[in-house]
């Protein structure tokens, strides 16, 4: 039955998903039903963890689709606030974060994986103060120690949360240089969102596998 639902669920995530990129990329703006099913792709992640949730009843599933849903709402406030909808995705993240750690402590090797991390953040700190245009960058910087904590973290558990973690900051650096280099391809939007999609989906799956 498990695979039927995963199996659902990314199936229903994709059409969603590429119904959201036609209408983004069409020649005619629909703002809301752009949010609408923006969101609704990453609903079918959070529909699949809770899924996960009611078989075992564990507090790392239940913490894990609670991050889920708030990032459905994070991906609609995003394109009405950047900084706000970062806010939103940083709770998601400190779910996620909250989730690893109740699954197991940390250990040296995620020790080490934060420090190289937050070593990259440093480099890719002039980009990432673009962001602000001018205002206080302290939010995204928080927001990418964030990530790279939940990365971190991530190493030694379920394979599947490991690479769900990894395409997460794919996704994210990716994102990145579209906005701050000011990216218009398709081609990288696609790529950019799908890796996004995909770990979403991903995450939720450890709850289930």
């Amino acid at each position: 039955m498990k695979w039927y639902w995963a199996g659902g669920c990314l199936a229903l995530m994709t059409m969603l998903y590429l119904i959201y990129q036609s209408i983004k990329w069409g020649s005619v703006e629909h703002k809301w039903q752009e949010w609408f099913f923006k969101g609704a792709a990453t609903a079918m992640a959070a529909v699949l963890a809770f899924y996960g949730y009611s078989f075992s009843l564990s507090p790392v599933h239940l913490m894990t689709a609670i991050g889920l849903s708030v990032c459905v709402l994070a991906d609609v406030i995003l394109d009405l606030s950047f900084l706000t909808g970062t806010v939103f995705f940083g709770i998601g993240h400190l779910c996620y974060c909250a989730a690893l750690l109740m699954s197991g402590p940390p250990g040296r090797t995620s020790l080490a994986v934060f420090m190289l991390l937050a070593a990259a953040v440093a480099v890719l700190y002039p980009q990432i103060k673009k962001l602000s245009k001018g205002k206080s960058a302290l939010p995204y910087l928080a927001y990418a120690l964030l990530i790279s904590a939940m990365l971190s973290l991530a190493i030694g558990q379920k394979p599947l949360m490991m690479a769900g973690a990894l395409l997460f900051v794919v996704s994210d650096i990716m994102l990145l240089f579209r906005i701050v280099r000011n990216i218009s391809s398709k081609c990288y939007d696609y790529l950019a969102m799908g890796c996004y999609y995909l770990a979403q989906f991903l995450i939720a799956s450890s709850t289930v596998f």
